[in-house]
């Protein structure tokens, strides 16, 4: 059975709206991985889990600013109930109870849904767009590793590194060399296949 993942409503979807482009986009890439992949397999470094069945998602946008989405999640489902900027490390006790009281409540909206709203503005799809390589990078490396069975630490010990070398290759922010992801591929019982898909372009 696959994840989906929904927005508890209209306050939220309000919330993602006001976010920048470039937020939306990373945040919409960040739920496919999670309807391809499952929650638990996202890269550890923008995912915290806070309570229960409450969880943070923390992205940075170009401005340099954080934004926290609080996110519940349980039988396959991933519930958005709160985004707001983060200025510390620490969770707001004020924001907790907000997400908690969410929680409870909530007519759903599909993320997809505002996905394909936002495709019609131009900045937002070219911010979608220039993701398409490292999000695809970070769902084939995750793939590949849940598939193996193994942990990030297995996987760096086959390949004699380091667990935070693997945690940035499964996030697909960095440029692997052919001979790291050849590594990465033996370590985890698979062989490496790269191929070229013509650009197709956007009417």
């Amino acid at each position: 059975m696959p994840w989906t993942v929904v927005t508890l409503n209209a306050a939220v979807d309000g919330e993602i709206a006001a976010l920048p482009a470039d937020m939306r986009a990373r945040l919409v890439r960040l739920t496919e991985l999670i309807e391809q992949i499952g929650f638990e397999a996202l890269p550890r470094d923008c995912v915290k889990h806070l309570e229960g069945k409450l969880w943070e998602l923390r992205i940075t946008g170009r401005d340099g600013i954080s934004r926290a989405i609080y996110v519940t999640a349980a039988g396959r489902r991933a519930v958005i109930v709160r985004v707001f900027v983060k200025k510390t490390q620490k969770t707001p006790a004020r924001e907790l109870e907000i997400a908690r009281q969410r929680a409870k409540e909530g007519a759903m909206t599909r993320i997809k849904e505002l996905h394909k709203a936002w495709m019609k503005d131009p900045d937002y799809r070219r911010e979608y767009d220039l993701l398409e390589e490292e999000f695809a990078l970070a769902a084939a490396v995750a793939k590949a590793r849940r598939r193996a069975g193994l942990s990030q630490a297995e996987i760096a010990r086959r390949m004699k590194t380091t667990q935070s070398t693997i945690a940035r290759l499964e996030s697909g922010r960095g440029k692997p060399s052919t001979r790291t992801l050849n590594r990465f591929a033996k370590a985890t019982g698979h062989r490496l296949k790269i191929s070229f898909e013509p650009v197709r372009e956007r009417k």
